[in-house]
């Protein structure tokens, strides 16, 4: 824990490393128990065959890789990297999992209007694979970020460009699946990542440039 005070000149917070030591207990539990599901999760947002193939495991399985509070938890922590203040985390991680859980709520409930819940099945998969793959490359650069010497500036942009470029890459992808792959109204389509997907990266990408 000294090694935190040393590099940014703060009293000792020890809350951030009980976090990172529940973060890496769990996701060892998950890689350790499911290690082919947590493979095949990595390799779905770079290829359909294993996106195909893990939709259909995971509508099958009553086991479930449980990742995106693990996203929101990495975001949060990247936010405040530089206060280390608990509160802010807090803050940050509330509004992040509620916006997910809104956005889930939201395709649930088109697929409910609409009757399509098999088609819609996959695009609330796809909503949320990448920030679950995101989530878990995310990690250890985290921890480089807050137990090593390596500029923090330096990582800090590395980390946020990752973030950016890996969601204007789901973004791109969501939208060639959907147009060539779907039999949804291309409107709706343009509608839906407007609205809950390139808004939210045009905020994410404005506040956390802000913010360092």
């Amino acid at each position: 824990m000294d090694l935190i005070a040393d590099i940014y000149n703060n009293p000792r917070q020890e809350w951030v490393f009980i976090l990172f030591l529940i973060f890496f207990s769990y996701i060892a539990f998950l890689k350790y128990n499911y290690f082919s599901t947590f493979v095949l999760i990595l390799k779905a947002p770079f290829s359909q065959k294993h996106a195909n193939q893990f939709l259909r495991e995971e509508s099958r399985s009553s086991s479930k890789l449980y990742l995106l509070p693990l996203f929101a938890a990495f975001l949060s922590m990247y936010v405040v990297a530089q206060s280390f203040s608990l509160s802010s985390f807090i803050h940050h991680f509330s509004w992040i999992i509620s916006f997910l859980f809104f956005k889930y709520l939201f395709l649930v409930s088109l697929a409910y209007i609409f009757q399509k819940k098999y088609q819609f099945e996959e695009i609330i998969f796809q909503s949320f694979l990448y920030e679950r793959v995101a989530g878990i490359i995310v990690f250890p650069f985290l921890l480089l970020l807050f137990y090593s010497s390596i500029s923090q500036g330096l990582l800090l942009d590395g980390i946020y460009t990752f973030l950016i470029s890996f969601t204007i890459y789901k973004i791109v992808r969501m939208a060639y699946l959907s147009f060539f792959n779907s039999s949804f109204s291309k409107a709706h389509i343009i509608i839906y990542l407007c609205t809950l997907e390139i808004l939210p990266l045009i905020i994410l990408s404005k506040n956390l440039g802000k913010a360092f």
